[in-house]
């Protein structure tokens, strides 16, 4: 996942110096500009958000249709959301040349990158735009796919994860409208979404061996929150050997215990790529602990379940951290 198709620049002109600072009196109240990233001059916030921990759907590859790109990837990490309305008279492609040399100079790399076509005609619904009330109160805004424009970039650390992404979303307005009160016709809206690579706040405690087989005998499984994962990866962390320790110690001491290792995601992506990811994790928690814990296989059997039971809603930050999780079920 994740080839890079670069922007090829001919021959134009990039005005970087209306990529400015400078805060616009007309900001939504409460909002601000991300400290790394500076604004399209004489822009205004509209839409403000940001989440200490959160995941983002990052698209990599055009529209296949209303549901579904071609390709994208999941960032994980502190995640900050700004809509900006556009001076009028300024185009999305304008907007987006401006946006790309300013980030290139930082270091950044373009993941992928397309406009109007390229992008497809179901690009806003199938990357969650449409999903986005970009003025307030206004939920029936009309995007002109002809002008839209999407950039993702990254920049890598020192070890070659991933430091920051950005994607920015730049469309037109197609229509006038009466209610429309904060964007006019023809003037460009600008989504630029910004992921952090944070670590996220442990807030789960290890799970004791006999509290495992307590509620295993009393629920017939037991959630658990310390095993680890990369953000995309079915690789375990290091840091789950305090969970992966107890889970042993509980098949050793309960030798007719069978179990069910069942990966479990949030809703962030779609629904057979979760399915894909939580069964490479089961598989991948099954193997730990039967290499590096004495676990026989025979015991384990993992399973996958992508986002189909998740204990608290996908809507909030804290009820996707919950769904995230390896349960242990009797077998």
């Amino acid at each position: 996942m994740g080839s890079k198709v670069g922007i090829v620049i001919n021959g134009l002109v990039l005005m970087s110096a209306l990529l400015a600072t400078i805060v616009c009196g007309a900001d939504l109240e409460g909002s601000r500009d991300h400290p790394l990233l500076k604004r399209y001059e004489g822009s205004e916030i509209i839409k403000y958000g940001q989440r200490k921990y959160d995941g983002l759907t990052i698209a990599l590859g055009k529209a296949r249709n209303s549901s579904e790109l071609v390709e994208s990837r999941q960032a994980e990490g502190a995640v900050t959301r700004l809509t900006y309305k556009v001076p009028m008279g300024r185009s999305s492609l304008e907007v987006i040349r401006n946006y790309e040399r300013e980030l290139q100079s930082q270091g950044f790399a373009v993941l992928f990158a397309g406009g109007g076509d390229e992008l497809g005609s179901y690009f806003a619904e199938a990357a969650g735009y449409k999903k986005i009330q970009w003025p307030p109160n206004v939920p029936a805004l009309t995007l002109n796919g002809d002008s839209q424009q999407f950039m993702a970039v990254e920049k890598k650390g020192e070890g070659g994860e991933s430091d920051l992404v950005v994607a920015l979303y730049a469309v037109e307005n197609r229509f006038w409208a009466s209610d429309l009160k904060n964007v006019e016709k023809g003037q460009v809206l600008l989504q630029v979404d910004i992921v952090e690579s944070t670590p996220m706040d442990e807030k789960m405690v290890t799970v004791a061996a006999e509290e495992m087989a307590n509620q295993i005998s009393s629920t017939g499984s037991i959630a658990l929150y310390g095993i680890y994962f990369d953000t995309d990866k079915a690789d375990v962390k290091d840091e789950s050997s305090a969970t992966l320790e107890q889970i042993a110690r509980l098949m050793q001491e309960n030798p007719n215990l069978n179990l069910l290792v069942v990966g479990h995601t949030d809703n962030v992506g779609t629904f057979d790529y979760n399915m894909d990811l939580s069964g490479r994790r089961a598989a991948a928690v099954a193997r730990e602990l039967t290499r590096k814990y004495g676990v026989a296989a025979s015991r384990l059997t993992p399973a996958g379940v992508s986002y189909a039971s998740p204990v608290a809603s996908n809507g909030t930050e804290e009820g996707r951290a919950r769904n995230r999780r390896v349960e242990l079920v009797e077998d």
